[in-house]
């Protein structure tokens, strides 16, 4: 067997390996959510509410532990890091390649202050009040981990 046959038929083996971890890797992640499924249905059958646990996230936005930034927010630093990024490179381009330090401080250097106003001002946005939640009033009610009242059931 040749050398590039030999780093052929290694390389083959290494792709095959790596797709049968993935193979396996989402078979047990598909039985691990089929468990939690099952938990939480044995749970709601026996009258129980899951607790918030279940679903960290939304646990914490509703709560409000977490704070969701407003897109404005992330557009104005999105903005601000590709103006910056855009005046740096002005300023380096105007400096070496026209050979002319003072005009690419200037225009580049415009662009970088530019790019910085628009970050701070994604930073201070960030920082206002969050948007608000939807009313509590407006979801339907129910206790977080007692029994549920069970349906009234049709038999005598």
């Amino acid at each position: 067997m040749r050398a590039e046959e030999s780093i052929l038929l290694g390389i083959t083996i290494l792709i095959l390996a790596g797709v049968a971890v993935l193979w396996m890797a989402m078979v047990n992640r598909r039985r691990i959510r089929e468990m939690e499924h099952r938990e939480r249905l044995a749970m709601i059958d026996r009258g129980l509410v899951p607790p918030p646990e279940v679903d960290p996230i939304r646990f914490e936005q509703y709560s409000g532990l977490t704070r969701t930034e407003s897109p404005a927010a992330v557009r104005a630093r999105s903005a601000g890091v590709i103006l910056m990024g855009f005046g740096l490179a002005m300023v380096l381009l105007l400096a070496f390649a026209a050979d002319s330090p003072e005009v690419g401080f200037g225009i580049g250097g415009a662009f970088a202050l530019l790019g910085a106003a628009f970050f701070v001002n994604g930073a201070l946005l960030s920082r206002s009040a969050p948007p608000p939640l939807p009313d509590w009033r407006s979801r339907p009610s129910s206790k977080t981990n007692g029994p549920i009242e069970p349906p009234p059931s049709s038999l005598p």
